[in-house]
């Protein structure tokens, strides 16, 4: 009986595999911490696309001003998706950091969000800012998050936005109707 079971979920499971990969995702995510006592600080970035054709890119830089970006965007056909992160902390001054993401599936319905954060004072400061775009089955969605820290004081200023829009219009046409002449 068991083997049954496991045959069966096995078949089911396959038969989900090529659907699931029908859909277009983009993630991108960034982070920059300022050094602090003369010591240089730290920038991370990831980013990922699921799909048919697209691109992922990571680009990152320590030091006296710490950058870090991520970018993946592509094109299935479910529609496209759009994603970039970045972050940027010098070792004096405010961190800032912000994301945008888009995705628009192919009956012109959208999804998007953004995400900004700023911290300033304090002897260290640290932002990061991410988000995940996709168009599947359903309507596409996104999800931002954009997120701060300081250490010594400070203050932290982190807003994010997400939206959908249902733009597709739809054109209901009654057939023509034939009246027959009466004479």
């Amino acid at each position: 009986m068991k083997r049954a079971t496991f045959a069966a979920a096995a078949i089911m499971i396959g038969g989900l595999m090529p659907a699931m990969s029908w859909a277009s995702l983009a993630e991108t995510s960034a982070a920059a911490r300022s050094g602090r006592y003369g010591r240089p600080g730290t920038a991370d970035a990831t980013a990922r696309y699921e799909g048919d054709v697209g691109l992922a890119r990571t680009h990152t830089k320590s030091g006296d001003i710490n950058i870090a970006r991520g970018l993946a965007i592509g094109v299935d056909e479910d529609g496209a998706s759009l994603s970039l992160s970045y972050a940027v902390a010098p070792n004096g001054g405010p961190a800032i950091g912000g994301t945008f993401n888009l995705s628009v599936d192919r009956d012109g319905r959208g999804s998007g969000g953004t995400g900004q954060v700023v911290a300033t004072g304090g002897r260290q400061r640290q932002v990061e800012v991410g988000g995940i775009t996709r168009t599947n089955y359903g309507p596409p969605s996104t999800t931002v998050r954009a997120t701060g820290q300081t250490r010594g004081g400070g203050q932290v200023e982190a807003r994010t936005r997400s939206y959908s829009d249902d733009r597709r219009e739809i054109r209901r046409v009654a057939p023509a109707r034939r009246f027959p002449l009466r004479r």
